[in-house]
């Protein structure tokens, strides 16, 4: 989504310029393979990593860009069922760095270094990292060679080849396959699921997910407003404060979807009298001045929050993690407020590069280039081509894909998949009861999917607790596929509930 809408997800390493729009100069990075251990809790880990590059067609067939992958794979096992994890970030403009150094990866990021991930999930499964065209090491071959990429069926479209290109390459056609996607990752995985259909899909993990093209109306209101809540109960406002978030945000929520929700359907014939009682039920939540919210007509949305929350101190609150607060920033002229989110750290940048996963892939998985490795671009993200309204003429870039029909059509055309969606009450980009919201919207089985909230902001995995509800989520459903596999069982479509 706009960088207004939808997630950013990462946290500053070094801000940079860096040339992920212009094409590369020196063509497409060669293959490299290097072998590596891993301590873990229960002994030595043998693994090889893999670096390669796919390279995308435009549409009059000739190449136009390159999609990385950084593969992990454990040595001394043949076996081509073994299952395969595919992860990526979002943005859009995001590389796959959070989820490959922060939360899946053998090596995690700790302070300036890297050091052994134990939440790992390698000794269970082969990981595979995704970086999307203009990010990590990803480029356009030829000018332009990217726009066909930056949309969301162009996008969705190249992420399909990746994995189905990998899969075939190294012999594992047939294995049980667990995509995890971030905020606009789980955008992409649910715009994708048509194209996987060949694929033995096992598991979707949608981490923060994006869930929602366009804008949503009243309805983005009111999955707000239990985030807005926890928010304020963390920073002391509101009369909720010092209660735990989980029961900050299931009381807001009960408001949220009744009385608040009713007000803003009321709209204009919405009497005085009642709107000054949302307005004083919604202060005692959110923590905001009765009279700023009337003037609001209700219509509090989390950027006047954020501004709003601490302006006696002079600090916006987060918008990915809503725990932090900073300085009121000077706005950069023609960014969106949210490009300048504390819990983003971007700063006067439009990039971010990581030196240090740039310098990881070339001296310890042997990658022979000198691009910088871009870890968020804002430049991708303002090129984004989204989807016009419902209807429009033009060509597949247009329509709008039903993200959540794919995935209940996904469960129907592969009966061992399991979905799990995990939110942060935290998360003031993708709230919580947006994804809550999503899940009940999707009309799936409920025996193959569950939420997962954790006490988290957007990065659901940024720290040792989220780390391991990760590696948590990832054994169950590879538990759930080896139980399919064992026992095959009878999957029937979901029935209208």
């Amino acid at each position: 989504m706009p960088v207004n809408a939808a997630a950013l997800t990462l946290a500053p390493l070094l801000l940079a310029a860096a040339p992920a729009l212009a094409p590369a100069q020196d063509g497409p990075i060669a293959p490299a393979t290097s072998h590596h251990a891993l301590a873990t809790p229960a002994g030595r880990l043998d693994y090889d990593a893999v670096f390669e590059q796919q390279v995308l067609r435009g549409p009059d067939g000739q190449p136009a860009a390159t999609m990385s992958t950084i593969a992990y794979l454990r040595s001394g096992t043949a076996d081509a069922m073994r299952p395969v994890i595919f992860a990526f970030n979002g943005g859009p403009g995001a590389s796959s760095s959070p989820l490959h150094i922060d939360a899946m990866g053998p090596r995690r990021r700790d302070g300036a270094g890297l050091v052994d991930n134990a939440e790992t999930p390698l000794d269970r499964a082969d990981l595979v990292f995704v970086d999307p065209v203009g990010t990590g090491f990803s480029r356009p071959l030829t000018p332009g060679g990217g726009a066909p990429f930056w949309s969301v069926a162009g996008d969705a479209r190249a992420m399909a080849q990746a994995i189905t290109g990998w899969l075939a390459a190294h012999g594992r056609a047939g294995a049980p396959v667990i995509v995890v996607g971030e905020s606009y990752g789980g955008t992409r995985a649910a715009a994708m699921l048509p194209l996987l259909k060949g694929v033995n899909l096992a598991g979707l993990v949608l981490l923060s997910p994006a869930l929602a093209i366009g804008p949503q109306g009243d309805s983005e209101l009111v999955e707000a407003l239990p985030a807005m809540a926890v928010a304020a109960a963390a920073h002391g406002k509101g009369a909720l404060a010092g209660l735990p978030a989980a029961r900050v945000e299931a009381r807001a929520a009960a408001f949220a979807a009744g009385p608040y929700a009713r007000a803003l359907l009321a709209g204009s014939a919405l009497a005085p009298a009642e709107e000054a009682r949302v307005a004083m039920q919604m202060a005692r939540l959110i923590g905001l001045p009765p009279a700023a919210i009337r003037a609001a007509r209700l219509r509090v949305d989390v950027e006047m929050f954020r501004a709003a929350l601490l302006a006696g101190k002079g600090q916006v609150v987060g918008r990915l993690d809503s725990r932090i607060a900073a300085p009121r920033p000077a706005q950069v002229a023609g960014r969106p407020s949210a490009a300048s989110d504390p819990a983003l750290g971007l700063g006067a940048s439009n990039v971010i590069v990581s030196a240090a996963l740039g310098d990881y892939l070339r001296r310890e998985l042997g990658v022979h280039t000198t691009r910088d490795y871009v870890s968020l671009t804002l430049d991708v993200n303002f090129q984004w081509r989204w989807p016009r309204m419902e209807g429009a003429d033009g060509d597949e870039a247009d329509r709008r894909p039903d993200l959540l029909g794919n995935l209940a059509q996904a469960m129907t055309d592969h009966p061992a998949l399991e979905v799990t969606l995990v939110g942060g009450y935290y998360d003031m980009a993708v709230p919580l009861m947006a994804t809550r919201d999503a899940l009940r919207h999707a009309w799936l089985p409920r025996s193959r999917a569950r939420l997962v909230a954790l006490p988290a902001g957007h990065s659901v995995f940024a720290d040792a607790p989220g780390r391991r509800a990760m590696r948590a989520v990832i054994d169950q459903l590879l538990r759930a596929n080896a139980n399919h596999q064992a026992s095959p069982r009878t999957s029937q479509p979901p029935t209208s509930r």
